[in-house]
């Protein structure tokens, strides 16, 4: 052997005897081989190990041939000239489009060492001629009769007969490869994909060999102006027909092309140079014609394509036309069936909303009642302790109620008191709260009240007195005793500042009503009631 490393060769496929057959031809061109049956083991040799070639299946359980080569792409795009499919699926139309795109090289099964020395020279080049082994002469016979063991070597050929507008006789090629479902063999001429064939394999040249229907599913373009064909058989064959016929492709440009003779010219009968002449002249013009039969030929073929592309497209788009209809109709279904969610969610808020505010507000005056207004009270205290500023707290009470509901009742008492609740809301600022602290008792939390609050108490006072509520009964006049305090270091709790605010307001009902009192440190200490 040279010295020249052996080419390494990685095999992966999940079929155990057809990585045994594999690993065994590969040593016999010389090659280390390591065999993987799990993808995802291969793509962990990849970075520790450097393949000259990699030969994957196509089909295999944990991960496909086509799952295998768009990782190595992405991970290693240094072994994508290294990669030959392994496949014995001569039907399947999404294998040879995945190939065909790419410009894979290939191997069918079941195997053959010619094809598999021809695909490994196309990928690792002269480095597989150079690690070949050197031949060594026989030794001398020894003049000892041996009996040696037969051998017997298949060389099968076939048979090839187009089904429609057959011209010339069938053609007989030798078989490269051969499985259940079809045969692969190297032909002087090409076959065009979805040609309907018969075939006699393996045909022994008498007239009685049976033949059976085939469909070309492959012609590749090899050197030397030779084609590998494809043909799939029997089962295999009516289902490649029926993808090809799902494909919508046109089957005119896929029939065989018969290379036919050229029209053949009478030889020039004996005469003088003048025949010579004009049948040189014959044979240059059935020459043009032929060029330009050719040319129309293949002018017809690209018209064809080009009508098959538009029909295609026109397929494509009436396929998404389909599905944007569906997917509007779809769309038309949720958008009402939000629509009507909106309008239940905006039935549970609006009915939200009122259950809150009856909860919240005195139903009689509409203003926050006692809960609410304490609540409201604390957290201003809070805030302002956080801020350092301070809360006013005015407390108002409606000066000989009593009398009023006395003298003209209890109906117009209820109207006094949503007035007068609608007058002090009126006085007071829009961030202000006003509250029933109870009966006919107001609480007004002023916020933000640096100033004495005296003011806005006075302004209170003054709007309510101003004009006397109108009822059925009659105009009745009302006035208010308001008591003022303001949250201090005197008053550091909402009991404290209400306690002060009572107080001041008791001093302003004993010292004649309708008027304003403000709370004092003394005076928050005081009884009420005295």
């Amino acid at each position: 052997m040279s010295g020249t490393e052996p080419p390494r060769v990685l095999v992966i496929d999940d079929d155990e005897l057809a990585l045994m057959v594999m690993r065994r031809l590969l040593e016999a061109e010389n090659c280390i081989a390591e065999v993987s049956s799990s993808p995802q083991d291969a793509l962990a040799m990849l970075p520790n190990t450097n393949f000259d070639a990699i030969l994957c299946d196509m089909w295999m359980g944990g991960m496909t041939g086509k799952e295998f080569y768009q990782q190595v792409r992405k991970d290693f795009p240094d072994y994508l000239r290294r990669v030959i499919i392994v496949t014995g699926d001569l039907a399947s139309e999404a294998t040879w489009e995945f190939i065909d795109e790419r410009h894979l090289p290939y191997i069918l099964k079941p195997f053959s060492r010619s094809e598999l020395r021809r695909r490994l020279q196309e990928v690792i080049g002269d480095k597989l001629a150079a690690a070949a082994p050197e031949r060594t002469a026989p030794p001398p016979w020894d003049g000892v009769e041996r009996r040696k063991s037969r051998r017997f070597t298949v060389r099968g050929q076939i048979r090839v007969r187009r089904k429609k507008w057959a011209v010339g006789q069938p053609d007989v090629w030798r078989v490269s490869n051969a499985s259940r479902e079809g045969i692969f063999f190297v032909a002087d001429r090409q076959y065009r994909v979805g040609t309907e064939v018969w075939v006699s394999f393996p045909f022994t040249g008498r007239d009685d060999d049976i033949e059976q229907e085939g469909f070309v599913v492959r012609a590749e373009e090899l050197p030397e102006g030779r084609w590998g064909i494809a043909v799939a058989m029997g089962e295999a064959a009516e289902a490649a027909r029926d993808k090809f016929e799902c494909s919508q492709a046109d089957g005119r440009r896929h029939h065989i092309l018969v290379q036919t003779a050229e029209p053949p010219v009478p030889p020039p009968p004996p005469g003088p140079a003048s025949d010579a002449s004009r049948a040189a002249q014959i044979e240059e013009e059935a020459r043009r014609l032929a060029e330009e039969l050719t040319q129309l030929k293949t002018t017809h073929d690209r018209v064809i394509d080009q009508r098959d592309r538009m029909a295609e497209e026109e397929a494509v788009l009436k396929t998404e036309l389909d599905k944007l209809s569906s997917a509007k109709s779809e769309m038309t279904g949720e958008i009402g069936e939000l629509k009507s969610q909106m309008v239940t969610l905006e039935k549970v808020r609006a009915e939200g909303e009122e259950y809150r505010f009856q909860a919240t507000h005195d139903s009689l005056t509409g203003v926050w009642n006692r809960a609410a207004i304490f609540d409201l009270l604390k957290r201003e205290m809070l805030r302002a302790q956080r801020e350092g500023t301070s809360v006013g707290v005015l407390l108002a009470d409606l000066d000989l109620f009593k009398n009023i509901n006395d003298v003209y009742g209890h109906l117009a008492g209820d109207v006094v008191l949503r007035e007068v609740a609608q007058r002090i809301n009126s006085a007071v600022r829009t961030y202000d709260a006003v509250g029933r602290y109870g009966g006919e008792e107001f609480l007004v939390v002023l916020s933000g009240c640096e100033e004495e609050p005296i003011r806005h108490a006075e302004r209170i006072r003054a709007l309510v007195s101003a004009e006397p509520v109108v009822t059925r009964e009659g105009p009745i006049t009302v006035t208010l005793s308001l008591g003022v305090a303001i949250s201090s270091r005197q008053f550091p709790e909402m009991e404290d500042i209400l306690r002060a605010a009572d107080a001041a307001m008791y001093r302003a009902k004993r010292a004649g009503r309708n008027r304003v009192e403000a709370a004092s440190v003394s005076a928050s200490a005081e009884n009420p009631s005295q």
